[in-house]
């Protein structure tokens, strides 16, 4: 099955929604460890790297989306995860 860009990049924002809730949880209750924040800075870094790009490719084409990103479905579990 094919998906397109705006389709992965969807897909890889609804799989990462639920690191950042219960971040939102664990931060103010002081129970996130270092590894479950350094995770979730990778991840928003990595959205925010993507954001990014989709929306200047946004931009660039007259407000359709980018038919290409960096985005591999393969992938969705794995990114952002401290090195």
């Amino acid at each position: 099955m094919v998906t397109s860009y705006a389709g992965r990049l969807g897909m890889w924002l609804a799989h990462e929604q639920w690191k950042l809730e219960q971040a939102s949880y664990d931060i103010p209750a002081r129970r996130a460890s270092p590894r479950q924040c350094a995770e979730l800075a990778g991840v928003l870094q990595r959205l925010s790297d993507e954001l990014r790009d989709y929306a200047a490719g946004l931009a660039f084409s007259g407000g359709r989306p980018p038919g290409a990103g960096s985005i591999d479905p393969d992938e969705l579990g794995g990114r952002g995860e401290a090195e």
